[in-house]
């Protein structure tokens, strides 16, 4: 052999090397979920109504308000994501799920959407393996005849889908429900057919690029979220602004259009508190009419027999049969609400001990404006603080380790969805935060990806429109994105150095 050949057979094995050294996300971390519990500090009462709230979380909803498997409310002592009894009613003619923890349950109930067994029912020793609770367990139970669209796949996202435009091309922006009530046996109505209840073209939709998806978030430590005052996330961004305008970074608050203060909740922070989101998850995604959304987003009069509207609302029953009795403390509010009280009494996910890797991830990522790493931390702030007063004593003055400005940024094209909500334009979203990423599936509003490093080089977008083929509305033009500068000094770290900023977040 030649020293020439000998050369190149070394050259193969460096490269070869290098590669096995390559950046690569370590996946979801394994070991307790860190997640699901009580925030510290509680008092008698309002742990009583976290665990109401956590109880109302698992129920199974039925269609018609007589047609329950088990008295309303009560406990069937069965595994939350293996239910099968309905012990809830009034879920609407469309709807997307029919249990809130069938979205929030990755890594423990109030989680991010994660996998569920399809088929409950056949008992232990027949199940399948967990996948997406969309693919066959939510479209076909009760026997409903559901037709599910290709975009929900057995092993993807969890997805809810908008229109961007309406037929006539004007914006839409709106959720429509992927599955209807059609042919449950708990429908309360058999004339309830598909020719009166269709579902919609999705796969026309979707081949016209005309959807939007959206997954759900966790919602561990949203009562921490909800306690910081306006004031505090201004003073963070207006300390954090000489770093941000080196990096070409902008950001501003979505606001109310009701009394203009800060709205953080949701991938465009659109909603500003947990009540106005749960009312508004319950009707959306559930169909399910209450005190704050109590117009059905479908009214076609066989599918809707046999259930009062507004349906989950504050309870006023004579005694408790039912489990809503007006004299009942624990049973008075109504599930929305008591939804909302367990998301906001919620602590937040735990990280792990981070290891040497992860500690050096840390610091590339940034701990402060005085050591901004490469500069991930100009919009994922690790840390704001609570208010000093709060009803709930438990969420005063208590660090939050979001890692999120809770501001909307320019995301260019790439990532753009076309959808306008309050001040969020079409390429605009909230700083997603990032304390529970270790425990997530997948990333991005639209779940396209399962890799936190793909999810991180999205972040980029350098030519604006040119980058992808999205259609901006009316004429509308994306700039690029504002995270490129940051994505660049990613892309320029050493592959071990990359390793560790991922070891990092699947450490937090």
């Amino acid at each position: 052999m030649n020293y020439r050949s000998l050369l190149s057979i070394s050259g193969i094995v460096i490269f070869s090397a290098c590669l096995s050294y390559a950046q690569k996300d370590p996946g979801v971390r394994g070991g307790a979920p860190g997640a699901g519990g009580p925030i510290q500090g509680l008092q008698p009462n309002e742990l009583a109504l976290f665990n109401e709230g956590r109880a109302r979380t698992v129920q199974l909803e039925s269609v018609c308000d007589t047609c329950n498997d088990v008295t309303l409310g009560s406990d069937t002592h069965e595994d939350p994501n293996l239910a099968t009894l309905t012990n809830s009613s009034g879920l609407g003619a469309r709807f997307n799920g029919d249990q809130c923890s069938v979205c929030h349950q990755q890594p423990s109930i109030g989680g991010s959407g994660g996998f569920l067994v399809p088929n409950p029912q056949d008992g232990p020793g027949h199940y399948r393996q967990p996948e997406n609770p969309m693919f066959d367990l939510i479209p076909h139970r009760k026997g409903a005849q559901n037709k599910v669209p290709s975009f929900i796949t057995q092993f993807g996202p969890i997805r809810e889908v908008r229109f961007q435009r309406k037929p006539d091309g004007t914006p839409d922006g709106g959720v429509h429900q992927l599955f209807t009530v059609v042919g449950r046996s708990d429908s309360g109505s058999p004339s309830c057919s598909a020719a009166e209840l269709p579902q919609p073209d999705f796969e026309t939709q979707y081949r016209n690029g005309n959807l939007s998806f959206r997954i759900p978030l966790q919602t561990f430590g949203l009562g921490l979220i909800e306690a910081i005052q306006d004031s505090t996330i201004l003073a963070n961004s207006a300390s954090t602004a000489s770093l941000r305008g080196a990096l070409g970074i902008a950001g501003m608050p979505n606001r109310s259009g009701n009394d203009g203060t800060i709205t953080r909740f949701g991938w465009k922070a659109q909603n500003k508190s947990l009540t106005v989101f749960s009312g508004e998850a319950y009707n959306v995604e559930m169909g399910v009419t209450n005190d704050v959304f109590p117009t059905s987003t479908d009214e076609t009069p066989d599918c809707s027999i046999g259930k009062n509207e507004p349906n989950d609302i504050t309870r006023t029953d004579l005694d408790d049969s039912r489990n809503q009795g007006f004299d009942n403390p624990l049973h008075i509010l109504p599930d929305w609400l008591e939804f909302a009280i367990f998301m906001r009494q919620l602590a937040p996910p735990q990280p792990v001990p981070f290891s040497a890797s992860a500690l050096r991830g840390q610091q590339l990522f940034g701990t402060s404006v005085s050591s901004p790493g490469i500069g991930c931390l100009a919009c994922h702030t690790p840390t704001m603080t609570t208010g000093p007063r709060h009803e709930t004593q438990a969420l005063e003055n208590l660090p939050a380790n979001l890692y999120s400005d809770l501001l909307i940024h320019h995301m260019g094209s790439g990532l753009a969805d076309n959808v306008t909500q309050g001040l969020a334009q079409g390429d605009m979203f909230r700083t997603t935060p990032l304390w529970g990423i270790g425990q997530r599936i997948f990333f991005l509003h639209d779940g396209r990806t399962n890799d936190l490093l793909v999810a991180i080089k999205a972040h980029a977008s350098d030519h604006g429109d040119q980058d992808h083929n999205a259609r901006p509305l009316d004429g509308n033009h994306y700039p690029p994105s504002e995270a490129n500068a940051v994505i660049r000094k990613f892309n320029a770290l050493q592959p071990a150095d990359q390793q560790a900023v991922l070891d990092f977040l699947r450490s937090l």
